[in-house]
């Protein structure tokens, strides 16, 4: 009796509980549901929003570029988003709702976003990514291609668009990086050269202007050369809004000239100033750049070229330094995005040196078309067997010097060769510029 009872009361207070609930439902939410009928049959904003996706998103990343930038779908709704990464670096998709799903270096990872009526845009999030092209866009049905892209146009329109920017090279813009520095000579033969790190703002290509953090106001910073057993000091002033520091890459220093916060040296602070001061003891190509948020300051323009004079350097016409750089810039030829790259132009027979330095976080192969490359240095140290190639692959911290025979008339197409970096529906882009061959 007594346990028939206690049942009896534990269902009827479960039972006023439910009937509690269904008022409050009722009154509130206005949902009335009939006897005998599951609650789950009757249509609700809940129940709509706890349906499975609909469909998926597929998107590569590589080379700093989503494939497809443009994804259709065929109406709004939630949709899984499968995120395949290409690239040697972490990358993020992030949807202008808030969305964010971040997969590791050459992995895959998943998530779910939801697409409204418009559609919805993307970019990677991680700082420079966007600056260098990652960003796209969901649209809903019908073609994938935005109006007024080229690939809309006729074949005819697509050839003037890329013509009309071609037409433009050697393009003018604000400011020349790499300039060669003059130091100070003191009595006893020291060589000082002055470095000032300051934000500014930077014409990359024609009209697009970007902020940069620089040396001496330029992108690259100053050129230094000097000989082996000069004694160099370098003065850092620091104008920047962050700490910074320098490191010489390449280059055998002491251990309290390496310039690596916390391990050489304390970072120098915004207003301060750090003297590096060294015998040179290696020759070649060498490199200057920040080591302090290295993954930000070295990218927005932080870095200069450190060339050392060998006594066993062959005899050129000219010496070039190729800074290749990628990221907030874009992609760059010595702080230059193409129309506004500079041509490198020699006359007939001339041999011509140039000193590749991958300042980026991405490898860059550079291809020259017509003429032969022939690789005499790696990392600043010459090759006992020098070799021929017309692409040259320079990863990230590397150098590369070549010598070039201008042997062939005309106007040679020269640029890195992995081609979202050079070229796009609009024209050619970023790292893009020409061996000129005169009489």
């Amino acid at each position: 009796m007594s346990r028939t009872l206690t049942y009896f009361l534990a269902f009827t207070g479960m039972g006023s509980l439910f009937l509690a609930t269904m008022l409050f439902a009722a009154v509130v939410l206005g949902f009335t549901p009939k006897l005998g009928e599951p609650a789950s049959a009757s249509p609700s904003a809940s129940a709509s929003a706890s349906a499975g996706p609909i469909g998926t998103i597929s998107v590569m990343t590589m080379n700093l570029a989503f494939e497809p930038s443009t994804v259709s779908v065929p109406e709004p709704g939630r949709y899984t988003v499968e995120l395949t990464n290409h690239d040697g670096i972490a990358h993020d998709i992030t949807f202008a709702d808030g969305t964010v799903i971040p997969v590791a270096a050459n992995s895959t990872a998943s998530g779910e976003v939801r697409i409204p009526e418009g559609g919805l845009t993307f970019l990677c999030s991680v700082p420079g990514h966007a600056d260098a092209g990652m960003t796209g866009s969901v649209v809903i049905g019908g073609d994938p291609v935005p109006s007024g892209s080229p690939m809309a146009m006729t074949p005819e329109e697509m050839v003037a668009v890329d013509a009309a920017v071609t037409a433009q090279f050697p393009a003018q813009t604000a400011g020349t990086g790499g300039q060669l520095l003059a130091p100070t000579v003191l009595a006893d033969g020291t060589k000082v050269f002055e470095l000032t790190a300051s934000v500014i703002q930077w014409e990359v290509s024609p009209g697009e202007m970007v902020e940069a953090w620089a040396y001496n106001e330029m992108v690259p910073g100053p050129e230094i050369r000097v000989n082996i057993g000069d004694r160099v000091r370098i003065v850092l002033h620091n104008e920047l809004p962050a700490p910074t520091t320098i490191h010489f890459h390449g280059l055998i220093v002491p251990i309290e000239m390496d310039g690596v916060n916390a391990i050489t040296q304390d970072a120098v602070l915004p207003g301060d100033s750090f003297t590096y001061e060294f015998t040179v003891r290696n020759s070649g190509s060498n490199m200057y750049h920040s080591h302090f948020m290295a993954q930000r300051q070295v990218p927005l323009g932080l870095l200069g070229s450190f060339v050392v004079a060998d006594p066993a350097d062959p005899a050129v016409d000219q010496d070039v330094v190729m800074i290749m750089n990628d990221g907030p810039l874009g992609y760059t030829i010595n702080g230059k995005g193409f129309p506004a790259t500079a041509p490198i132009v020699a006359h007939l027979d001339q041999l011509v040196r140039i000193r590749y330095m991958n300042e980026g976080l991405q490898i860059h192969p550079m291809h020259l078309h017509g003429l032969t490359q022939t690789v005499i240095a790696k990392d600043g140290y010459l090759l006992e067997q020098p070799y021929r190639a017309d692409t040259v692959l320079v990863g990230p911290g590397e150098r590369y010097d070549v010598l070039v025979h201008a042997s062939e008339l005309g106007t040679w197409a020269f640029h890195c060769h992995i081609l979202t970096h050079v070229e796009r529906d609009e024209g050619m882009f970023g790292m893009v510029t020409a061996f000129v061959v005169v009489p």
